[in-house]
């Protein structure tokens, strides 16, 4: 099974391509250690004619010396059972041989055109095999007779072939070590692009719509799958902020008709009056959060500066003192350490967060009860002594328009989703901490670090 892993894919390719030529490689060796005895003779016969050939120095005065190179002279001098040479001009006089020995006397003792002889010799008899060659040289033309044995052509090829094997093993895996190394740093400064383009990605969200992918470096082949995701964030950026101003326009178009139906009803003296003012009341607040969500839902709406969340806390619990008189609940405020310093946050959307987690936890609290704010350096918690919240309804507190009691009108279910936009637009955490010691509902907002 093929590895998801592009680089890897890259990688494995790779490296069967070159397993598969290191196999080739070895074949062709392995066909030329198996060619037959004659083909190997007649191969290193016709090399030592041009060794021969090569190595020849005609004097001024006509005489021939040869000068072969120190593998091929000291092949003829020990090894004068098994190779020999003779070299004759025109008229058929030698003008050089090889040293005396076995192998040159049966050489010069075969009549012309032998091509073989066997030789007695103390560790076994030995065939010569005889290569017969005419050339020019000089403006001269020669003859040279050159004759290898069987077992001698045989042993230099076994043990150059062991050589060339070793040599060729060691090279392989150097060059496998080199060729991976070298494979695994392009590869991965070919996908670092791409990998980059993948981080870039996984940070978009609704609140940065107008973050978009860079093509610089990207494979070509890759490129119009980004422009195409490009285009796609484009049009989904334009249908989100289209979204939001329809949002928006209408909760701003509804709060003055709403006013002067409020106005209307109360001037109207009709007997149901108190039943129609609370309709239009709790319209008017669900039209009013309407206008905070979309305006928490927008990043560019945040206006971010060093804050003391104390501070805005207590602005809060002063805001919403009323609400605590009717309710009959008091506020406690309690601060960990009294010189916090400040986070960074937009002022008026952490007041909010505050605000709707404070009339939250009044609205379920029973009268005659505490509501605890607990303020440390990078969080803070609201616990009220109410009913608490049902397992199966944890899952829905921050959904939008969910109310955990349906037949309770003063809720409009948008309070939470609130505190959810603002915490993930300042990069916090908000969540319900169950404590099963203590009564009701516990909120903790995670602030992190501090400005």
């Amino acid at each position: 099974m093929l590895p998801r892993s592009l680089s890897a894919r890259l990688m494995l390719a790779t490296l069967l391509a070159l397993l598969a030529a290191a196999v080739a490689a070895a074949a062709v060796m392995l066909m030329l250690r198996t060619s037959s005895m004659d083909d190997m003779v007649r191969e290193e016969l016709a090399e030592e004619v041009v060794e021969l050939q090569e190595g020849m120095r005609v004097g001024a005065d006509g005489t021939v010396t040869l000068e072969l190179s120190p593998e091929v002279g000291n092949v003829y001098a020990a090894m004068r059972n098994d190779a020999a040479y003779r070299l004759t001009d025109e008229s058929g006089h030698d003008v050089a041989t090889s040293q005396e020995g076995p192998a040159l006397e049966t050489l010069l003792a075969l009549p012309p055109g032998s091509t073989g002889m066997t030789v007695a010799a103390p560790d076994g008899d030995v065939l010569l095999r005889v290569a017969d060659a005419t050339f020019e040289h000089a403006g001269r033309t020669y003859h040279a007779r050159i004759a290898r044995s069987d077992r001698f052509v045989a042993t230099l090829k076994d043990h150059g072939s062991k050589l060339y094997l070793r040599a060729g093993s060691v090279m392989a895996v150097l060059a496998l070590i080199t060729f991976t190394g070298v494979i695994y740093i392009t590869v991965n400064r070919m996908v670092r692009p791409l990998r980059q383009a993948s981080r870039v990605a996984a940070r978009v969200g609704p609140r940065n719509l107008g973050a978009r992918l860079r093509s610089d470096g990207l494979p070509s082949e890759v490129v119009p799958l980004i422009d195409a995701f490009n285009a796609a964030l484009e049009r989904l950026e334009q249908g989100f902020r289209v979204q939001q101003e329809f949002l928006a326009s209408a909760a701003h178009e509804l709060k003055t008709p709403l006013a002067l139906l409020q106005a209307e009803i109360e001037l109207s003296g009709a007997p149901n009056t108190a039943l129609l003012l609370r309709d239009t009341t709790q319209m008017a607040r669900q039209v009013h959060q309407l206008l905070h969500l979309a305006e928490v839902s927008e990043g560019h709406n945040y206006s971010y500066a060093p804050v003391q969340v104390a501070s805005v806390i207590d602005d809060a619990v002063d805001y919403l003192s009323r609400l605590a008189a009717q309710r009959g609940v008091d506020v406690l405020v309690t601060t960990e350490d009294a010189s916090f310093p400040p986070v960074e946050a937009d002022a008026g959307a952490l007041f909010v967060l505050v605000k709707n987690l404070l009339e939250n936890a009044l609205h379920h609290a029973p009268q005659g009860s505490v509501v605890n704010i607990v303020v440390a350096p990078d969080r803070f918690h609201v616990r009220d002594a109410g009913p608490g919240v049902g397992e199966a309804d944890r899952s829905l507190l921050f959904k939008r328009f969910w109310r955990g009691n349906p037949k309770d009108s003063d809720g409009a279910g948008l309070g939470l989703a609130i505190c959810m936009e603002i915490c993930l637009s300042h990069g916090w955490s908000i969540a319900l901490v169950p404590d099963d010691d203590a009564p009701g509902a516990c909120f903790v907002v995670v602030t992190g670090t501090t400005a």
